[in-house]
C-alpha cells in the first residue's frame, strides 16, 4: 500500500514539474509575442514537451492564462497572509512597499501582466479571468485592512473599498512604470509611497 501511495505522489510530482514547465514556457512566449503571435508550437518547443503533451494538462491559452494568473493569485494570497500575523499590520504594510514595488515592477512579470491586461479589452474569456484576479486580490485588501483598523481601534468616515481602491491603483500603476521608466529610484519611490498608504489607512 506505501509503495502505491508512494508511486502516486511521484506521478503526481512529476505532473506538476511539467504543467510548471507549461506555464513558464508560455509566460515567455506570451510576453514576447504577445497572447495571439504565440502558438502552442512555440510554447511546447520553449517546454520541451509535445503540442499534445501541453493538451493534456490544458485545453487552450485561455487556460493557460488561467493557471498562470492562479499561480500569481497564489504568491500574493502568500504574501497578504503575513500582514495577518503581525501585531500592527500598519507598520508591515509600510515596511513592506519595497517589496512589493520589486515585485509589480520585475520587467517580465510587469510585461506579461500588461499583455493580459491589454487583451481583457479584446478577449471577453480573459477579461473575466482579470476581473476574478482582481476581485480575489480586493477582497483580501479589503479584510486586511479592515483588520489593520480594528488593531488600532480606529474609525472612518472613509469607505474601506475606496481605500483599497486607491492603494490597489497605485500597485497597479507601477506596471507601466517598469516599462515606462525601469530606472526610476525604487528607494525613494518606496519611501514615498509608504508614506502615502500610512496617511491613507490613517484618515
Amino acid at each position: 500500500m506505501s509503495d502505491t501511495k508512494g508511486s502516486q505522489s511521484e506521478i503526481s510530482s512529476r505532473a506538476e514539474q511539467r504543467r510548471c514547465q507549461v506555464l513558464d514556457a508560455a509566460a515567455e512566449c506570451f510576453r514576447l509575442h504577445g497572447f495571439h503571435g504565440a502558438s502552442m508550437a512555440q510554447i511546447s518547443k520553449l517546454a520541451g514537451m509535445s503540442p499534445g503533451h501541453i493538451y493534456h494538462y490544458f485545453e487552450n491559452k485561455e487556460a493557460i492564462i488561467a493557471a498562470i494568473v492562479e499561480r500569481d493569485a497564489h504568491i500574493m494570497l502568500e504574501w497578504t497572509e503575513f500582514f495577518l500575523s503581525t501585531d500592527s499590520i500598519l507598520e508591515t504594510m509600510v515596511d513592506e512597499v519595497p517589496a512589493g514595488i520589486e515585485h509589480m515592477m520585475y520587467p517580465h512579470s510587469a510585461g506579461l501582466m500588461l499583455e493580459f491586461t491589454a487583451e481583457s479589452a479584446r478577449n471577453p474569456t480573459i477579461a473575466a479571468i482579470m476581473q476574478e484576479y482582481k476581485r480575489q486580490g480586493k477582497a483580501r485588501m479589503t479584510r486586511i485592512l479592515e483588520l489593520e483598523m480594528a488593531q488600532r481601534g480606529a474609525t472612518t468616515t472613509e469607505d474601506v473599498a475606496m481605500k483599497t481602491e486607491v492603494i490597489g491603483s497605485m500597485f497597479d500603476g507601477l506596471l507601466l512604470k517598469a516599462i515606462y521608466n525601469p530606472n526610476v529610484d525604487k528607494q525613494k519611490l518606496g519611501q514615498l509611497m509608504g508614506k502615502v498608504i500610512r496617511y491613507i489607512l490613517t484618515l
